[in-house]
């Protein structure tokens, strides 16, 4: 039996829901952003359990070329320090320092007036210099060593305009750092680690970073 106002209900909602799917939100010309984390959970072994990491963060300019995707460049920088009880309580200190420059591929979607999601890759070329105060440095080992490596990180974010027009945003920052490198007791002008064997060392240097950022939008009219 053919109900009028039933008819009419069904209509309004299909009007609505095709109004909703049609709707545009605000589509950036650019942002430069700055994001601020913490390392944690470092791997190979002998990095996960000789440095702990204290900041990861970096700085980038990209340009939203078509729908969203995403293309830019900047800089970043890690930092760790040295761990003296996993190292038999040694009376001396060492600092491990990573800046690199890289470019950045991702996707940006604004999904409300002020909330957007975007996934990213990090991509470049990397130092990692360890700067540490051991005075018995292994026979044909380097006093201070700095090596270079390629290294990417994927990272997912979550960012909020502080308001529906405003051009400013803050965002929640994870990200996973891989370096084409292993890391090993060489760094720390030592042959060996106590306690850790050959295949503790083997493996690429990564870690997880979890923080925050501030995001400047382009285009906003």
């Amino acid at each position: 039996m053919f109900n009028p106002k039933l008819h009419i209900l069904l209509c309004a909602l299909l009007f609505s829901s095709a109004d909703a799917s049609a709707q545009t939100y605000f589509q950036p010309e650019g942002s430069f952003s700055i994001d601020v984390g913490i390392p944690a959970k470092g791997k190979n072994h002998s990095f996960g359990n000789v440095m702990e990491g204290l900041f990861n963060g970096g700085m980038t300019f990209q340009y939203n070329i078509f729908g969203g995707i995403t293309v830019g460049g900047g800089l970043k920088y890690s930092f760790f320090v040295m761990n003296p009880f996993a190292l038999n309580n040694v009376q001396w200190n060492g600092v491990l320092h990573i800046p690199a420059a890289h470019i950045k591929i991702g996707y940006e979607k604004f999904t409300t007036d002020r909330i957007s999601f975007s996934g990213s890759v990090r991509m470049g070329y990397s130092a990692i210099a360890c700067v540490h105060g051991n005075d018995s440095i292994e026979v044909g080992l380097d006093r201070q060593l700095t090596e270079f490596a390629f290294f990417m990180e994927p990272q997912f974010e979550i960012a909020l305009l502080t308001e529906k027009t405003s051009s400013d945003a803050f965002s929640l920052v994870l990200g996973y750092s891989f370096y084409f490198n292993e890391f090993g007791p060489r760094y720390l002008g030592m042959n060996s680690f106590p306690g850790l064997y050959a295949e503790d060392y083997a493996g690429i240097t990564r870690f997880f970073s979890f923080g925050f950022g501030y995001r400047y939008y382009m285009g906003r009219k």
